[in-house]
């Protein structure tokens, strides 16, 4: 028996409400991309639950404004695989001057991605040690249970991909995620990166 190819998988980071900004990454350019990627499986951060009731209010913007209609007009399948709604800015520091600086480091990456503005650009290395920095010093600032929980979903978010990729191997993978959770999800993905999966820029999908 042949066996499959490696599944190419690339993770295309995106940037949740200021996608409706008037930013050169804006919603029309990220259904754009996923248009013209057509991908085979487009893993999305929306639960199973939601998606099979048609229930989206909960969804992030990016999957109801850009990722749902694109899909549509191509024969990429969705895959959702979010355990929870949970996004990154839900996980919060306790009040006092740990949330005061909390916040300072959402507003630093929120100005670091008006910056960058273009998906070359998120996608690049300066942006991306960028927003990992700022990241891991926001994530410094919650409480150890969000911490924890933070871990959780980053972890069921690489099992549900795992998952999806062992049910339909072989075949080109869009993740498409907040760029908060790259820092995390990537190198987990990178464990399991042993000949049969292989991670890619997104340009190279």
């Amino acid at each position: 028996m042949t066996p499959f190819p490696a599944t190419r998988l690339a993770i295309l980071n995106t940037l949740g409400s200021l996608h409706a900004d008037p930013l050169h990454y804006d919603l029309q350019t990220l259904r754009s991309l996923v248009i013209q990627l057509a991908p085979d499986l487009l893993c999305a951060d929306i639960t199973r639950e939601a998606w099979e009731r048609g229930d989206l209010s909960q969804a992030p913007l990016e999957v109801r404004a850009a990722l749902i209609p694109a899909i549509s007009l191509t024969d990429t399948v969705l895959i959702p695989i979010a355990p929870s709604c949970q996004q990154f800015d839900d996980f919060r520091a306790p009040s006092g001057f740990r949330d005061w600086l909390a916040r300072r480091f959402d507003a630093l990456l929120r100005w670091g991605q008006r910056k960058a503005d273009r998906p070359e650009a998120i996608h690049g290395i300066a942006f991306e040690t960028f927003c990992h920095t700022v990241c891991v010093l926001e994530e410094i600032t919650w409480t150890k249970a969000d911490r924890q929980a933070y871990a959780l979903r980053a972890r069921t978010l690489v099992d549900n991909i795992l998952a999806a990729i062992r049910r339909d191997p072989g075949g080109r993978v869009l993740v498409v995620v907040q760029c908060q959770w790259h820092h995390t999800i990537e190198p987990l993905l990178q464990t399991q990166a042993e000949g049969w999966l292989k991670i890619v820029h997104y340009q190279d999908l």
